[in-house]
């Protein structure tokens, strides 16, 4: 029996898509309905107060299932500290150049923190079977989903946010934003845009068997999520 050549078959595919392609590039298009529009909210003109977005976004991300703790830039380790204790977490994944540092060793002190500072191919089975809760820092906050946007890279790589059973997040209340557009035009995470930028809404979930909704399948059973009110005193 003669077998296909699929390597022929796949060259004469990407042939044709190439031979397909228009010759000029396409036009940008135009988002200034959308910009505009509801889901645009806060990205034209001035800033929106985040003061006045962290009860939106405590209510939408509670909604999503997250727990949201209220914390101070003095006191965010040991409230951080505290959410781990209250669920038994000692073995915490963190990443090799955390943001968060020096103060997330002092939240760590006494536990057991794994730093990802190893091809994951030298650890896999420790992060997947034994590491009880991985922390990173976040980019930003949008109010009207209550979403966290992640910026990974090799100081935290995404797995950290998508492996543990347990994702603890820090977010800063003056990176709240009214809505994503407003995140993206704000924070222009696509000046050094990453392999992956995440929005995290909430822990995993699927409703995929039966329409049941279920939590934890693919990814962390819980987040939580370590609000730290800086506003006070800022410009």
């Amino acid at each position: 029996m003669t077998l296909p050549d699929t390597r022929s078959a796949r060259d004469a595919i990407l042939g044709a898509l190439r031979r397909g392609a228009p010759a000029p590039a396409l036009p940008l298009p135009d988002l200034a309905p959308y910009l505009t529009g509801r889901y645009g909210r806060g990205s034209i003109g001035a800033r929106i107060d985040p003061a006045s977005l962290i009860e939106p976004f405590v209510a939408a991300a509670q909604g999503w299932r997250a727990e949201v703790l209220r914390a101070t830039p003095a006191d965010w380790p040991q409230v951080l500290r505290g959410a781990l204790a209250t669920r038994g977490c000692r073995r915490i994944a963190i990443g090799a150049a955390s943001p968060l540092q020096p103060q997330l060793d002092i939240a760590l002190a006494g536990l057991e923190p794994r730093r990802f500072e190893r091809p994951i191919e030298d650890w896999k089975a420790e992060l997947f079977d034994a590491v009880d809760a991985g922390v990173t820092s976040t980019l930003g906050g949008v109010a009207d989903t209550g979403s966290l946007l992640i910026r990974p890279g090799s100081g935290e790589p995404r797995t950290l946010s998508l492996v543990p059973p347990v994702h603890v997040a820090v977010l800063a209340a003056s990176r709240i934003y009214a809505s994503l557009p407003a995140a993206m035009q704000a924070l222009a995470p696509t000046d050094a845009m990453p392999t992956n930028l995440l929005l995290v809404t909430g822990p995993s979930k699927t409703a995929d068997i039966q329409q049941v909704l279920a939590y934890g399948a693919h990814g962390p059973k819980e987040l939580v999520i370590v609000l730290v009110d800086d506003l006070e005193g800022a410009a």
